[in-house]
């Protein structure tokens, strides 16, 4: 389903964007929101008109990633760094990686299905942990021009939601 973007913002500790669709549009809670580039974040508060969008520059929006092609995923968050910009932690050290290497969403969740683009590696650094890497990636999108999105309805969120929570009881 595609959306006007009303607000935005990338400079702050933490973004949110304001879409022109809502509650009577069928938007829901943790949706997925792309743009034509790649992925822009997830919904989080629904009205009947409008919606608030987590940004992917928003430090509570974890994502999972991985490099396209391969099995190892991670999680990407926004550093506050730039709103060009996130890292790509928990990667494993034993792998290599290389800069131009695209990243994609992984798959494991219920709100991105497998292999959304969302950015290129553009350098590695160790983490805390010597066993990972945390990797630097340029994002696809370009928030700062933000203007028309697409919202990501799937149609066996909660069917999969539902299968989740009975694990986290076992």
């Amino acid at each position: 389903m595609t959306s006007h973007v009303i607000s935005n913002s990338i400079s702050r500790t933490h973004n949110y964007i304001t879409i022109e669709k809502g509650a009577l549009d069928s938007i829901r809670p943790e949706m997925g929101v792309v743009d034509q580039n790649g992925v822009v974040g997830m919904v989080n508060i629904v009205g009947d008109h409008t919606a608030r969008v987590i940004s992917l520059l928003n430090p509570k929006m974890r994502l999972s990633c991985k490099v396209k092609g391969r099995e190892y995923f991670g999680s990407l968050v926004w550093d506050g760094k730039s709103p060009d910009e996130a890292l790509l932690e928990e990667m494993p050290r034993h792998e290599t990686f290389r800069k131009g290497d695209t990243i994609v969403t992984s798959g494991y969740s219920a709100v991105f299905p497998p292999d959304i683009p969302v950015g290129t590696i553009i350098s590695h650094e160790k983490e805390h942990d010597d066993n990972f890497y945390a990797l630097r990636i340029k994002l696809f999108t370009d928030f700062s021009r933000l203007s028309t999105v697409r919202v990501i309805t799937n149609e066996i969120k909660d069917e999969l939601n539902a299968i989740s929570a009975g694990e986290e009881n076992d």
